[in-house]
């Protein structure tokens, strides 16, 4: 916790290596972007990846470091549920609950498909998934300017080192060099 408070890339190391490998983000980016993704051409989609990758992927940081104190203190307490999966399954999730202070809990679950490897492709806060609160976000943007200005907007976004969290795991202290701008949850579509 020292390290990531005194060196915030720490936080960006520890993504990279244990996180990043085991997340679809091309999977992940057509969730968030639904409907509006067979619009889009190849050079699009990509972009649209990369940057949603670099969105999610400085949100998990921020809230990591956010967080990191009582992730340290807490992390005795973090109870893993049994998981319903059964051998041969392709999809199953991995569920946790993660005490907070104050005596709170978190439920986080880690929604995940298996093609040769385990992947995940979504993560669920407090029941509330991720993937589609942006996608209830991104789906008006695409609406009012369009996939490029949607792409535009991530891009410029992500240089200034702005994100969107969901109102559950927002920070309520500012983290350096980040603008967290806090989605409400969607209805479930």
């Amino acid at each position: 916790a020292e390290q990531i408070h005194k060196d915030p890339n720490v936080a960006y190391r520890i993504s990279d290596e244990l996180m990043a490998p085991h997340i679809d983000f091309p999977r992940i980016a057509r969730l968030i972007v639904g409907k509006h993704w067979r619009e889009a051409s190849e050079t699009q989609r990509q972009q649209l990846v990369k940057e949603i990758e670099s969105l999610l992927t400085r949100s998990y940081v921020t809230a990591m470091v956010s967080y990191v104190d009582q992730i340290v203190e807490q992390q005795k307490g973090t109870r893993y549920h049994r998981s319903r999966y059964q051998p041969g399954d392709r999809k199953s999730s991995v569920r946790a609950t993660i005490p907070l202070e104050g005596g709170q809990t978190a439920d986080v679950q880690y929604q995940l498909y298996y093609r040769g490897e385990w992947k995940i492709y979504d993560i669920r806060i407090e029941g509330i998934s991720v993937a589609i609160t942006y996608r209830s976000s991104f789906g008006e943007k695409i609406k009012k300017i369009g996939i490029d200005g949607l792409i535009a907007q991530l891009a410029e976004r992500n240089r200034k080192g702005e994100i969107e969290l969901p109102e559950a795991i927002a920070p309520e202290e500012p983290v350096e060099n980040t603008h967290v701008n806090v989605i409400q949850p969607a209805a479930a579509e």
